[in-house]
């Protein structure tokens, strides 16, 4: 049986279900769909999570089939609650900036987001460090869990969630990125699918400003996905795009623009992940695949991981951003 432990709206544990089944999603929709027993008074604001694991968040609410036993509770996980709080930069500053170790600017991003009542950052130091880390004002990538990842990212590091039954918090932490590349899938032995692309390379950037006034700035990426100021790729091995943000600076500019310009060669190479039921993947981590009968090796990340609760088991169903 797996041990889904239920609590009431102040994270209070009331005990174990004696039965579950449905989803927890984290990485792309971070959201949870559980079947539980009706009569256990399950309601919006409680919580459902698993100890020692990612695997747990809020009840939003609740589908009801009259004709059930069992009702369905849907919420956001974890990673869900903190991807729906804005990290916004302090009254009369243009960003909000970060220096230190990545579990103390961690503790101070739940803070900031009104968080600390369900989750705390991990204690002891990460071992990973940044200076002057600005969080970014693009609007799609605003939200605590977008940039917090963005920030483990930076570092060689991923954000990694697990539910402390024992403080009744969900614990969040910077801990090195899983790199499972060298591990490569062998094409010739396991049937997977790769795929290669040729991404934009060229982002043309639009800030501030009118006409011939208007900031520009021009990006470029290389045939390995390095991006800079200096093109590279030319002819039919070129492909521009433009970028408008007319309320961006120079300053601005640049660092959105290369943030941009650096997940579109997230496209360049993408597999499929045959075989991933065990769990071993956290969203982040690096994978790779190899087909030796068509010359082609890719590397690339995990962008979404499913466990599947039926029950008696957990399952595990994971994605790469080819997949999501």
């Amino acid at each position: 049986m797996v041990d889904v432990i239920y609590a009431d709206s102040y994270g209070r544990e009331l005990g174990y279900l004696p039965y579950a089944e449905g989803t927890f999603d984290v990485g792309v929709s971070n959201s949870f769909q559980l079947a539980v027993p009706a009569g256990l008074g399950i309601d919006e604001g409680h919580y459902l999570m698993i100890d020692g694991t990612d695997l747990g968040g809020r009840v939003d609410g609740l589908d009801i089939d009259t004709a059930a036993d069992y009702v369905t509770a849907v919420g956001r996980t974890w990673s869900g609650l903190m991807a729906t709080a804005l990290v916004k930069p302090p009254a009369g500053q243009s960003h909000r900036t970060a220096s230190g170790d990545l579990n103390a600017i961690i503790g101070e991003v739940i803070e900031l987001l009104g968080l600390g009542y369900r989750m705390a950052a991990e204690e002891a130091p990460s071992g990973f460090e940044v200076s002057g880390w600005r969080f970014t004002r693009e609007g799609e990538a605003m939200d605590g869990y977008s940039q917090l990842r963005a920030l483990c990212r930076s570092v060689g590091a991923k954000l990694r969630f697990r539910y402390d039954a024992a403080r009744r918090l969900c614990v969040v932490s910077a801990v090195a990125r899983g790199d499972y590349a060298d591990d490569g899938i062998d094409g010739d032995r396991t049937r997977f699918s790769i795929s290669t692309r040729r991404p934009v390379n060229h982002l043309h950037c639009m800030g501030t400003g009118e006409g011939a006034a208007r900031i520009t700035v021009d990006l470029y990426a290389d045939d390995r996905g390095r991006v800079s100021r200096t093109q590279t790729l030319f002819g039919p091995y070129h492909r521009e795009e433009a970028y408008d943000n007319p309320g961006a600076d120079e300053a601005e500019l640049i660092e959105y623009g290369t943030q941009r310009l650096a997940d579109y060669q997230a496209d360049r190479e993408k597999c499929s992940l045959p075989d991933a039921g065990d769990g071993r993947y956290d969203v982040d981590d690096m994978v790779g695949g190899t087909s030796t009968r068509h010359g082609k090796s890719v590397v690339t990340t995990v962008a979404q991981k499913t466990a599947v609760v039926d029950g008696e088991t957990i399952t595990y169903e994971t994605k790469t951003a080819m997949e999501v």
